[in-house]
């Protein structure tokens, strides 16, 4: 088509038809003197590859049939513009990889759509692809690859490459599950409580990431499992909640990484345990839902590391026990999913610190309690599996704040609840481990927004669920604890 030539490529798109590369002036048009490309020259609102316009260069000449004598009208497209030299601009109309993300050893497919190529070729290691329409590439590490035609004109895709794999690390002191872990601000991983022996404990350790090594650190006041731990700007680490064998907890307690040692600090409004905890903007922390031994709650407060006490706040228009909190790069944070003592939940609602209230937002698509819930790059948040009354799932979806709104998403080939979901350095999302239909998993998966799909990974040595994943400054994901429906885990493996 010569009456409308667009560069479209994945990362750069440059609209020409508005430049009257067709020889037709296009009614209204821009002049095309600041958009030709480089090499090309306009002449009747059209651009000319420099020396080859009317006559065999640039002309004043717009109109007419063989002899472009005329001045005035719309220009002729005859057999003459051949022997002008009438040039066609270089065009890529597409250039995709297919898929986008592999795991080392596997391939990708490069596809592209050209016009006007007397010359083609793609960079690195590829070279010319002149009379091709694909290429099949097999990177050994992520490569963004451009398709230059003519030597002017150039798009590019990135094939991401996944290593994929799990190596083992130290052992853990204490063999636990559904504890908690923290990476701490000088790159150490907090490990905290948790479940050993089908006991909770008090016990924490510290995981040195230069060492590969963990070691003990002072024990908590109490025994603790199904609480919270939130790292204050401080530097501290608070803990709070929880059940300790026989009851709920009220108290909270801090954890100062200078002294190893724990110290107790103002307690809740009421005892939860299955609770969630978020940091907020301000430097208060917020704590919704759980259970206090009675009942679910809807209820909220917040800590000020300022004054170490808590306070009540707005209450939520649901009780939650066991939802997800994210901090919204708006500042708000996105409560969503969980069970209300008769029924899983789909809705959801935002913590707004400004009002001291929750509010009104969308609704997922599916019920869920057990999920997990990522801040992703771009602000949105992906919703992963989880369990209602129907089995566990595999749908995910994500939830946009610009919008208020829910949107499905690709769905994981196995179900899984009890999951964990790491942002990695890369943008993408590590999915490992979890229960699906009473079984632990050892396998993870990949999300990649950009795709977006889902893309199987290598599995962990052993199947987890009610571990913890923390991302190292390093790139690597901590994966330690958990258990496989028969004996807790002190192993702990490195995913990179």
């Amino acid at each position: 088509m010569r009456n409308l030539v667009a560069i479209v490529g994945v990362f750069v798109i440059v609209h020409t038809a508005a430049c009257g590369y067709d020889p037709h002036p296009i009614s209204g048009a821009l002049p095309c003197t600041s958009h030709c490309p480089n090499g090309y020259v306009c002449t009747n609102n059209r651009c000319w590859l420099n020396g080859t316009g009317p006559d065999g260069g640039p002309s004043a000449g717009t109109t007419g049939g063989a002899d472009a004598a005329g001045t005035g009208g719309t220009a002729g497209m005859d057999a003459d513009d051949a022997s002008r030299g009438d040039a066609l601009v270089p065009a890529i109309a597409s250039f995709t990889a297919s898929p986008e993300s592999i795991l080392l050893g596997q391939s990708s497919t490069l596809r592209w759509s050209v016009t006007g190529a007397t010359s083609l070729s793609i960079d690195p290691d590829i070279g010319s692809v002149m009379g091709k329409t694909s290429q099949q590439v097999t990177p050994t590490q992520t490569t963004t690859y451009t398709l230059t035609v003519n030597a002017s004109v150039s798009v590019s895709v990135t094939v991401r490459v996944l290593n994929g794999t799990f190596t083992t690390t130290g052992n853990m002191v204490t063999p636990r599950d559904s504890h908690t872990a923290t990476l701490l601000q000088d790159g150490r991983v907090l490990i905290v409580g948790g479940t050993a022996y089908n006991e909770p404990i008090a016990g924490a350790e510290i995981y040195d990431p230069d060492t590969g090594t963990f070691a003990a650190t002072g024990d908590m006041t109490v025994e603790r499992e199904y609480h919270t731990m939130t790292l204050l700007p401080g530097g501290q680490v608070l803990v709070t909640g929880g059940f300790d064998g026989s009851s709920n907890l009220a108290s909270a307690e801090l954890y100062d990484p200078n002294t190893a040692t724990f110290s107790a600090t103002g307690s809740m409004t009421m005892p939860r345990s299955s609770h969630v905890a978020a940091l907020l903007q301000n430097g208060l922390v917020l704590i919704a839902g759980g259970w206090d031994g009675l009942g679910g709650l809807f209820s909220a407060e917040l800590y000020d590391p300022k004054t170490g006490k808590f306070a009540a706040t707005g209450d939520m228009s649901a009780i939650r026990q066991i939802p997800t909190a994210t901090l919204l790069p708006g500042g708000q944070v996105l409560i969503a999913g969980g069970y209300d003592g008769a029924d899983d939940l789909a809705s959801a609602e935002l913590y707004d610190p400004k009002s001291a209230q929750f509010l009104s937002t969308g609704t997922m698509h599916a019920a869920r309690e057990t999920h997990t819930a990522t801040l992703l790059q771009n602000g949105e948040v992906l919703i992963v599996g989880g369990a209602n009354s129907t089995g566990d799932l595999a749908s995910t979806e994500l939830y946009d704040p610009s919008a208020g709104t829910f949107t499905a998403t690709t769905s994981m080939t196995l179900p899984r609840d009890s999951h964990t979901a790491t942002l990695l350095q890369n943008g993408m999302v590590l999915v490992a481990g979890g229960v699906s239909f009473f079984s632990a998993l050892a396998s993870a998966k990949v999300y990649d927004p950009a795709a977006p799909t889902f893309t199987a990974t290598g599995g962990m040595s052993v199947p987890r669920q009610g571990h913890t994943a923390t991302l190292l400054p390093n790139g690597q994901v901590l994966i330690a604890g958990g258990f496989d429906q028969t004996i807790d885990f002190a192993p702990a493996e490195l995913y990179q």
